[in-house]
């Protein structure tokens, strides 16, 4: 995993300093370095991280003051020479505060518990987003995407088949298209709607779906030929 970072510290010696112990840790790619948090603030309107090292000592307004102005939300490890700093760190949910001067093996350990920490984040969000939530006989169903074989239209209903179960939901196929990851599902006929990973194979009529063979109009052929090509 990399991990993309901006640097904002007042001091141009100690700047050359941490830039030099950055370089020993080939996971993390420093993007910006910056002497106030001013320009800092204005990169962060236009550029997105994934954390900030950020010096407690800086011009205009302190690292602090310069966090409580982001809007994104992303990991701070706070640099400072000041032990108390900590405390205020801690419970403005700071990933980490280093006092100066920064060691190798001190450093370390935060990067450490720092990709730790983005890479449970990254997998909870990505369970959240292969899920999709729908209204089946009065009650709310949770199902993972990935289970789905395909979408059928059945009057103001469509049909949700899984391999161990279907489900009948009252919504129109484009509706219910849009709430799928996009590229993953795409429409192969009026009436049905495929999971581009269950496709086996296909044929200039017909689209095999984990061994069942279902019909594809010539008005989709070219989109899900191209979806899924790309797909592969």
């Amino acid at each position: 995993m990399k991990l993309n970072c901006i640097y904002v510290d007042s001091s141009p010696v100690e700047r050359i300093h941490f830039i030099q112990l950055l370089k020993h840790f080939p996971e993390i790619s420093l993007q910006a370095e910056f002497s106030d948090a001013v320009r800092a603030k204005e990169y962060l309107k236009y550029n997105s991280v994934d954390f900030a090292i950020v010096a407690a000592e800086l011009p205009v307004y302190d690292g602090f003051e310069f966090v409580n102005q982001l809007k994104d939300n992303i990991e701070i490890i706070l640099l400072t020479k000041k032990p108390a700093d900590g405390i205020k760190s801690y419970e403005m949910g700071f990933m980490d505060c280093l006092l100066k001067p920064v060691t190798m093996d001190r450093f370390k350990n935060t990067v450490q518990r720092l990709l730790y920490k983005i890479e449970c984040q990254n997998i909870i969000r990505d369970r959240k987003e292969s899920l999709i939530h729908f209204k089946c006989n009065f009650k709310t169903e949770k199902l993972q995407v990935n289970t789905i074989r395909w979408i059928e239209a059945m009057g103001d209903y469509v049909k949700i088949v899984t391999k161990n179960k279907n489900y009948m939901v009252l919504s129109t196929m484009k509706s219910f298209l849009s709430k799928l990851p996009e590229n993953q599902f795409v429409r192969i006929h009026k009436s049905y709607i495929a999971n581009l990973q269950k496709v086996i194979h296909f044929t200039s009529k017909n689209v095999n779906i984990d061994g069942e063979i279902l019909p594809l109009s010539r008005k989709q052929k070219k989109g899900f030929k191209n979806t899924y090509l790309n797909h592969q």
